[in-house]
């Protein structure tokens, strides 16, 4: 079950005590609006791929909380589940990531088929795709440390939570998981992008901790950065669905179940 935040300290009023859930939507809403609006204007000014991600997270997400939470005197270990797991938690998430890039990756398949790519986007992203040092250096604080952790403030520790106290955790999980693939607006990538809500979504249910969201959703960005710099963006051309990407989907999935469940008892002791 989601864990509950701990009593606030005397004089210090807790986020989920003191706001409704309309009030935490709409703020995960703005939050949302404003990452949006600072990747535009930023490539109004550098059009890019990585660079819009980074200005958006800190410009849209992170800057506005930090002035909401001296304002209302919010904690983040309390207030968004922001800790230190231990060693168990963080190989625990880092084997889920891993086991969800196959059956996530079939999924985006079968999705490419439904939807093709757009032929615009895919010639965007071949076109910026980093190839110096540099451009590489801020595409991995973009989407790897910066774009997750902004994408973990507002899905899991707003969005989720709020689901998870409505619905109870399972309808959660599914529900935040949609939220979380449309609002991506990647129609080719939905089934592979829901798959990795409803993977980040489990690990906060099993550990109530953003910390670990956060590591999960790194290193499945981290390794599809790399992919997609070594081979281009999926869906530039039809790829064959073959046997041995079944069986591999399926073994992930198997190992997906057996860590959840490990994970899950683990973080319970």
């Amino acid at each position: 079950m989601l864990n509950e935040p701990s009593p606030p300290p005397a004089g210090l009023p807790a986020l989920w005590e003191t706001w409704s859930r309309g009030r935490l939507l709409a703020l995960a809403a703005i939050l949302m609006l404003g990452n949006f609006t600072c990747q535009l204007l930023w490539y109004e000014i550098q059009p890019g791929l990585f660079a819009p991600v980074l200005v958006g997270a800190v410009g849209g997400v992170f800057l506005p909380l930090l002035i909401l939470a001296r304002r209302w005197h919010w904690q983040p270990a309390r207030d968004f589940g922001r800790d230190r797991p231990g060693p168990v938690v963080l190989v625990g998430v880092v084997l889920m990531a891993l086991a969800a890039l196959a059956p996530g990756s079939l999924l985006a398949e079968l999705s490419l088929r439904l939807h093709p790519a757009d032929p615009q986007w895919l010639a965007h992203y071949a076109k910026n795709l980093p190839t110096t040092p540099g451009a590489i250096a801020v595409a991995v604080v973009a989407v790897v440390f910066a774009g997750p952790l902004a994408e973990e403030l507002i899905f899991r520790g707003l969005v989720h939570r709020v689901f998870s106290r409505t619905w109870g955790p399972w309808p959660a999980i599914i529900a935040s998981s949609l939220v979380f693939g449309l609002i991506h607006g990647e129609p080719w990538y939905l089934f592979g992008l829901v798959a990795v809500g409803l993977m980040l979504a489990f690990v906060w249910e099993a550990t109530g901790s953003l910390t670990a969201c956060w590591l999960a959703h790194a290193v499945h960005n981290g390794v599809s950065l790399a992919v997609m710099i070594a081979q281009g963006p999926a869906g530039a051309s039809p790829q064959e669905i073959e046997p041995a990407d079944i069986a591999l989907s399926a073994a992930s999935l198997v190992m997906l179940v057996l860590v959840g469940r490990w994970l899950r008892r683990a973080t319970r002791r």
